[in-house]
Formats: structure tokens, sequence, C-alpha cells
């Protein structure tokens, strides 16, 4: 066939006009004033198939347009799959050449095709700059339609761009069927995130009410009273209000006679002759009809292929010579059946009922030949699209769909689409067994499939792995064989069934390591088939792996001398490319985890780096998140809790990289990153907020939240779900044995346990706990947890009433805390310490202490904990200084009123009470200081600045200054020399 033609365009018409949607359009307009004046804004419309969405922001695109605002316009298609970009890249094949305007980012300058995309996170940057690049010439619209079928990788990029908007003169537009969106549709979950950190307006588009209806028969027909209210009835009837019906079944009483314009005006027939039933499908299909069977076919064959269709294309499937189409154009254009693209070589259909109704007409035998004919077509291409191809060829049933899934699959991989491989791959597997493929053709399928979904859906990913080994043996693959049952061993250990996991890659490292020199070098390809990178090292990966999973057990020496000899054994370049930057990052990750937990944590800090840059270096976004999280969880939050800035900073770090990470674990919202950090800094609604899903998710995320939740639970007074944390976690209670949970968060859910005991006077199982917590420690050799296991004994001796015992494990609480420095650790410490030297009856020892435990909470920005501490200090002062015990409740009642923290504002309640019943005594204090003035003369003594003292007690230096004007008034001193020798003298020193 020749060259085709490009469509000629006929003059442009007026737009359909809008009723109903003032209110839209006046949102809509001050959006695009806003940009035009240099600021940019993301607008989500949804509503239902044809209730206008397209028509409100195409009717904005043109007043853009006619503003000279560049309006560019992506679509997603439902009968065809979505490729990865899929709107983007049909956004950039409009971009007009030339203009002088910044040429397209090279993966999108393919016009229609995605060119190789070397760096997720570059990719993003480089659309973003380009689209900064083009807005400072041009303000910008782009528009997104039907976003309800696009791809999650452009879901991904159009967050990340928004994120960016409010400096940027860049309108966003995007359109979606609210009604298509189940609580599991990426979307779903994405709209409130974008609402929430883009400036956005999401509006819902409803059916029109009656008087718009009214408004629109009277606009366009001006028919008398009693024709309009037959017409407005009968559209309410038919259309209930649905525009795109409405418009219709208005052409079709035009095109039927019932409507006729006549010199007098338009004039309205008898309604009940319009032989036009309730369904719009038969309103289309009158419609088609009247073009004739032949013109019906070749419609047919252009649904086949698509929503937006090259001309070229449709020429070539349909092998319709030139004149022929045109001619079928220009009478599709007329019957409103078709509408041509700006650019005159592409066509699209009026709306996509109209295509839904021509393709659920055809028959399916005839439907399967023209999707092989098509998919044929597509596949000779010199770039060709392996969704597309994949899509026409499974429609087809023809068993080449297989392969050409793969290839899809493949892309997304390369592209970090992962929910869309594993998609691809699960189709292509299907096929593959329906045609009894080669075993071991389907066994490698199986692994990646698994490997696709190993966060998001473990469960499932052992069950393929188990399906996928009696295939391996039977093609006699042994490299295969060994990498299968590795995979299976990481999956059972992402389950907590950490022991036989453990086991099991055990026993895939060393048939890995058994393998023939012929089969080792088959790794290689399967790495590259599995994971979707390449590298130099054949056999080391799965030590990196086994090295994470060790120290997650608690196996610490374990996974010290393995990581170690292994690092011993690697290239002297830090992270080569490919594959082997995960392989150093799994093995520093397990590293840092275990230097961390043996009380090394400047090893561990070095470990972390060095583990994040290696993820960095092959993007894997989500590891990057797990490392920072770890990081934040087993070196920040222990040894460097008052190092505020930085752990905001990892928080972050954390939180991004989980939300560039496109479906590793789409279930869960990024920032569930930040859950410790959260819950330290008193964000406890959120925490809350958070718990449902992490609750409801895998084995592995259920246990980290549960460290965190358990905790909060029981601050807040919730008894009943810290219990039922703990009896998850420890099935077989305090005989649990260790080894099969992950190490660092059961610790802090055994001491939760005790302390449940301990509330309910129940010393023997509070006892077993702490011993079980006792026996973890010992078989781990960790150093982290011990302090904490020290405080546990402090607070079992204090309820037994055996204060000496109490007071000798707070204090070896106290030491282990301090080498290495643990700072949340030593503020529990300086805190009991206090609240039993306060029982003691020593009143300096407990403010010296308690002074300390507050300065701790606060340099650790952590609320609840300032909290106990000034609830612990109002304590001792309720026995001498009665208002500034009050002043220290109102204190503590405003922190822990908005946290929930039910046992503490009961504890203050109590106290206040007491206080209430006590009348005001003379100070006890020399001279007739009061309390106040003591704290003051002691910090004074002790050679600190007003300002110092000010800083210490939370004061203003002009309130320390009236302070020390009482001191030398009643002491009859005139110096802060004379007023230290009193103090001394006094031991107040």
């Amino acid at each position: 066939m020749a060259t085709f033609f490009a469509l000629h365009i006929p003059p442009s018409t007026p737009g359909p006009l809008l009723v109903g949607r003032d209110r839209e359009q006046a949102v809509l307009r001050d959006c695009l004033a806003h940009t035009r004046a240099g600021h940019g804004s993301l607008v989500l419309l949804g509503g239902e198939a044809g209730v206008g969405k397209t028509a409100l922001a195409e009717a904005l695109s043109r007043e853009a347009t006619h503003q000279g605002v560049l309006v560019l316009t992506g679509h997603c298609y439902d009968l065809t799959e979505t490729p990865p970009y899929g709107p983007w890249l049909d956004l950039c094949a409009r971009y007009p050449a030339g203009d002088a305007l910044p040429p397209l980012p090279v993966p999108l300058a393919a016009r229609g095709q995605l060119g190789v995309i070397t760096s997720q996170n570059t990719f993003f940057r480089e659309v973003q700059d380009f689209l900064t690049a083009v807005a400072a010439r041009r303000p910008l619209v782009l528009l997104l339609d039907d976003l309800h079928w696009a791809d999650p990788t452009s879901l991904e990029l159009l967050r990340f761009l928004a994120r960016q908007l409010a400096t940027v003169p860049v309108l966003l537009i995007a359109t979606y069927r609210d009604d298509e969106l189940t609580r599991q549709h990426p979307l779903y979950q994405l709209l409130p995130l974008l609402v929430r950190e883009a400036p956005a307006s999401r509006m819902a588009l409803r059916p029109l009410p009656d008087d718009a209806v009214e408004a629109l028969v009277q606009a366009r027909y001006s028919l008398p009273s009693p024709d309009a209210a037959r017409l407005v009835a009968y559209l309410h009837a038919h259309a209930e209000g649905n525009p795109f019906y409405i418009a219709e079944l208005l052409h079709a009483c035009e095109d039927e006679g019932v409507l006729t314009l006549r010199d007098e005006g338009w004039m309205l027939g008898d309604l009940a002759h319009a032989s036009l039933p309730a369904l719009l499908r038969q309103v289309i299909d009158g419609r088609l009809a009247r073009l004739g069977e032949p013109a019906r076919e070749q419609l047919a064959i252009l649904a086949i292929l698509g929503q937006d269709v090259p001309l070229d294309l449709w020429a070539r499937v349909s092998a319709v010579d030139d004149g022929a189409l045109v001619d079928l154009l220009d009478r599709a254009v007329d019957a409103h059946i078709l509408t041509p693209t700006p650019t005159g070589t592409e066509v699209r259909f009026s709306h996509a009922l109209i295509r839904d109704a021509l393709y659920a007409g055809m028959l399916p035998v005839r439907r399967q030949r023209w999707h092989r004919r098509a998919g044929e077509t597509l596949a000779a291409a010199t770039t060709p699209d392996p969704d597309a191809v994949a899509y026409h060829f499974q429609q087809a049933g023809d068993e080449r769909a297989a392969s050409w899934l793969v290839a899809a699959g493949e892309r997304a991989q390369r592209a970090y689409a992962w929910l869309t491989a594993a998609d691809r791959f699960a189709a292509a597997l299907a096929l593959m067994q329906h045609r009894n493929a080669a075993a071991g053709e389907q066994a490698l399928l199986l692994v990646r499939l698994a490997q696709a979904r190993r966060y998001a859906a473990s469960r499932q990913g052992v069950a393929v792995l188990e399906q996928a080994m009696p295939l391996a043996a039977a093609a006699g693959d042994h490299a295969l064989a060994a990498i299968i049952a590795f995979e299976l061993g990481k999956l059972r250990c992402f389950l907590l069934d950490i022991r036989r996991g453990l086991a099991e890659m055990q026993a895939g490292q060393a048939a890995i390591e058994a393998l023939s020199p012929a089969d080792r070098l088959r790794l290689k390809g399967f790495r590259e088939a599995i994971y979707g990178e390449s590298g130099e090292q054949e056999v080391f990966d799965s030590q990196g792996a086994l090295t994470g999973f060790l120290a997650d057990a608690g196996r610490y020496a374990e996974a010290i001398a393995l990581g170690e000899r292994v690092l011993t054994q690697m290239p002297s370049t830090p992270i080569s490319t490919g594959r082997d930057g995960s392989m150093y990052g799994d093995v520093y990750e397990g590293l840092a985890k275990s230097y961390a937990a043996l009380g090394r944590p400047a090893a561990a800090r070095r470990a972390f780096a060095h583990a994040r840059a290696a993820y960095r270096a092959v993007e894997h976004h989500f590891q990057v998140a797990l490392t920072a999280v770890f990081a934040l969880e087993c070196l920040l939050l222990p040894y460097q809790a008052d190092q505020v800035a930085e752990r905001q900073h990892l928080a972050q770090v954390a939180e991004d990289a989980w939300r560039l990470a496109s479906g590793a674990l789409d279930s869960l919202p990024p920032r569930v990153a930040r859950l410790s950090p959260l819950a330290l800094a008193g964000e406890w609604t959120e925490v809350r907020e958070l718990a449902p899903a992490l609750l409801a998710n895998e084995p592995g995320i259920r246990l980290w939240a549960a460290h965190v939740l358990g905790p909060v639970a029981y601050a807040q007074g919730n008894t009943a779900l810290a219990q039922t944390l703990v009896q998850d976690v420890f099935l077989d209670g305090p005989t649990t044995a260790p080894g099969n949970s992950i190490f660092r968060w059961a610790l802090p859910i055994q001491r939760l346990a005790a302390a449940l005991a301990l509330d309910t006077d129940d010393l023997p199982t509070a006892r077993a706990w702490l011993e079980a917590y006792d026996r973890w420690l010992v078989w781990s050799s960790a150093v982290l947890g011990q302090a904490e296991g020290q405080l546990g004994w402090a607070a079992y001796y204090r309820a037994a009433g055996d204060l000496d015992a109490a007071h000798r494990h707070a204090e070896a609480a106290l030491v282990h805390a301090s080498e290495p420095r643990q700072p949340l650790a030593l503020l529990a410490a300086h805190r009991l310490l206090g609240e039993l030297a306060m029982v003691a009856g020593q009143p300096a020892a407990a403010t010296q202490h308690l002074a300390r435990a507050l300065a701790l909470a606060n340099a650790c920005a952590a609320p609840y904990e300032r909290a106990l501490t000034l609830l612990a200090q109002a304590e001792v002062a309720a026995s001498h200084d009665r208002d500034h015990a009050v002043r220290l409740l109102a204190e503590v009642r405003a922190i822990c009123t908005p946290l929930g923290a039910a046992p503490a504002l009961a504890r203050a309640d109590h106290l206040t009470a007491r206080l209430a019943r006590v009348q005001p005594t003379p100070s006890a204090y020399p001279g007739g200081l009061t309390a106040r003035e003591v704290e003051v003369l002691r910090l004074v003594a002790q050679g600190l600045t007003n300002a110092q003292v000010a800083d210490r007690l939370f004061l203003s230096p002009r309130t320390v200054g009236r302070h020390l004007d009482s001191i030398y008034s009643k002491l009859a001193v005139s110096s802060r020399a004379a007023a230290t020798r009193f103090a001394l003298e006094h031991g107040l020193g």
C-alpha cells in the first residue's frame, strides 16, 4: 500500500454547550488564571462515564488555547493494555515540533514509543525539567484523560510532578471514572495523597439536575413551553441526567425527524413515535446502521485497534484503499461517530461508549480474526510496542501472546513498574500452562512472578515457588532449582517462618556453590531474567540476603562472620553496576543491623550508609526505604534519639524512597516509613490511622507494626489491643524460643507483656516474661536491649516491694544505657531512679535524676516522655511546693490529652485530688526559701548564669532574676557569691 495520507481537518466548530457546570467552570477558570499568573495546580475531575468530565476539561482547554496557553492531552484506553507511561507517551506525541520550544526528554522523544529509561529517578527529573522549561516560555495545560485506565508508573509520575506544581505555571487536569475505582485500585489509593501533597482541587461531577436539562433544551432549541416540557421529561426518563446520553438522544431525535428545524424555528413531533429505546446502545446502533454494513465493519476494525488510532495503522490492518477510507471518514465525522485529531494523522471515536458498542457488536470469531491481524501488523513494526502486540494476540487466542507478554513484563521491570510486570508475567504464565509449555520455561516465569510480588504477596509467592520447584527438577535444571530453593527460603523468612526459611536459604546457597562450572555460568542469565538487573557476581547474591536474615533472626555473630567474609571476597570497587548493588546492599544492611545490636553504633552507621548507597546505585527504591527505616530503628532511635534533625531527615529519605517504589508494597502508604519516629514525636493520631492497613498485612509487617502500636496502645490505656498484639506475636507465651521472629521487634513486645502483667499484680507472669527476655538476650549476645531489660526487673521488684533490688537494677540500667550511650534508655533509667529516690525519702536525689530525665526528653523531642517526667516531678513537688506541682500537672494534661494517654492522665488526676485534700505547709527549706527558689539557688551555686538557669528550668531570665532578688532578701545577702556560700553550708550545692 502506498504511503498513507493526512486527514483533512474541517474548519473548527464551537464546542458543546455546557450547562449545570457553572461552579466547576469557575473553579477551572480560576485555576487557569492562577497558572497564567505563574502558579500551577492540579484538578481532579471524577464522575461516571458520559457525565461530562472530558467535555468540561476540553472546554477549558479551548479557552486556554485562545489565551495563548499550550495545551497537551494524553489518553488512557480500556480495550488496549496501557503500557508503562502510556498517557504521558500519548501526551508527548502531540507536542508541537519547533515553535522554539524545548526538546522532549529522550525516553519520550520517539512520539508514542517509550525509549530506554536507565534511571526512574533521573527520568522523573527530566520530565519535570522539561515541563518547567516549556512553562517558562508558555503557560501549560496538561490534560490526562480517563486516568482510571492508567498504568501504575504513570500515576507515580503524576504524583511526582504534582508536588512540584506550586511554583511552575502548569495546570494539570486529570479525569477519571470514580465508579470504576475499587479500594484496591492504585488511583483510589493515590487520590487522597494527591490532594494532601499538591495544590489540588477535587471535583466529582454528578448527573445534571432537572433545571440544567431544561436550560440545555431551551438554549439549543427554543421550543414552545409545552414542547420543551415534553422533551425534558423524555430526556429525564431515558438519560437520567447523563450529558452524553442526553446529547445522543437529541442527535437521534434530529436524525429521525422528531426534532425538526423549520423557518419558524424548532418543532417537536410525537416522541412516542421516536422509535428510540431507553438503552443508549441501541441509539448508537441506529446511527451506525445508517452508514451501512460495510462502513460498520470498518469502524468495528477501528474499535479493535483502540480509541485513538493512527490512520496508517487502520489502513494497513483493514487493507481498504485510501479513497474508500476517506469517504468513510467523511461520513463517520458527519454522523458524530469519529473525530479527527489536530494532526490529521489520527482519528478517535467521539466517545468511548461508541467504541464499546461497536466492539461488543462484533461476533467473537470475527473479533479474534481482526485482533490477530492487528497483532501481526504491530509486531512487524520497527520498534513494536510489546503491550499492544500482546494484547491483540491475547484477544485472538494466539499462543504468540505469551512471548510478547514476557517482553512487556521485562519492559515494565526495567521501568521499575513492578505491579505491571507481575500482571504481564502472570498472564504469560496462564497461556504457557494452557499450551503445556516446557517445564523449565514455566518454572523460570513462576520465579519471575514471585520476585515481582515478593513484598506485597509473600504467601502467594511461596505457593508459586513450590509450584516451580518440581518443574525445575523435571527440566533437570540444577541452577534454577538452587535459585528456587533459596528464594523460597527468603519468602518464608518474610512470613516469619524464619528457622525453616534460613535452613532453605542455606541449602540453596550450598546447592549454588555445588553447581558444575557450566551451570554456574547460567546463573548470571537467570539473575538478569529474574531480577531484571545485570552484574558480574554469580555466587554472592544469596550470601548477602542470608546475612540480612541471620541478623533479623538475632543470630548476630553468624551474620557478622558471613557478611565480613563476603566483603573480603568482593571486588575492591565498593559498588559496581546492576544486581551487584543489591548484593552489596544486602550484605551491608545485615552487618549494620548486627553491629547495632551488639553495641557498635559507629560501625553500624558506616554500614547503613554503604547499604543505602548500594541500593541507590541500582535504584532499588524499596530497599532504600527499608534500609532507612532499619537505620532509624536500629541506630538513630536507640543511640542518637537526641539528634532530632538527622532523625527527621532520615525519615523523609525513607518516605520518599517508599513513594518511588512503585508496586513494591502498594497496600501501605509511604507515610508508614515514619512509623517509629511518629510514635516518639507524639503523632499518635496518625499512628492509629496507619494501624488497620499495617495489621491487615503480611506477618512481618504486622510484627513491625506491633512493636510500635503495642506501646502506644498501652500508653493510651488500650490494654486489650496491647494484649492481643502480644498474643499474636508470642503464640507460646513466655516459653517462645528465639530465632523464629524478627528479634529487634520482638524484644519490645516481651517488655510490653511484662508491663501488662505487672499492672494486674500478676508477678509470676511478669517474672516469666522478664526471664524469657533475658534468655533471648543471652542467646543473641545482644547489647542493645540490656538497659531496658534491667528497667523491667526494676519495675518488677518495685511492684514486689523490694526497693533495694529495684534500685540495683535501675542503677544497672543506667550503666548499660551509658556505654554505648542510649538517650532514651538513659532517660527512662534516670526517671525510674528519681521515682525510687522519692519513695525512699531522698528529694534531692529525686530532683537531680528527674532533671536529667527531663533534659533528655526535651533533647529527644519526645513529648510523652516529657509528660511522664513532669508527672514524676509533680509527685516530688507535691510534698513541699503545692503550686509548682499544680503547674506541672497542667502541662502534663496539655501534653497527654491530645495523645489520649489515659493512664498518665488518671495518675495526674489522682495527684490533683491528693493536692486538693492537703493544706499548704510552711517551707521546710532553710532561710524560708521555696522549692523553686532552692532550684534556682542550686544552679547558681553550680556557676550557671541567669540565662542558663532559665534554660534548665524552662523560665524566662527575668523570672530567674526575680527569684534571685527574693533569695537575696530572705538570706540577707547581696551577691551571688554570698548566696552560693549559703547554699554550700546548707547542703544545697
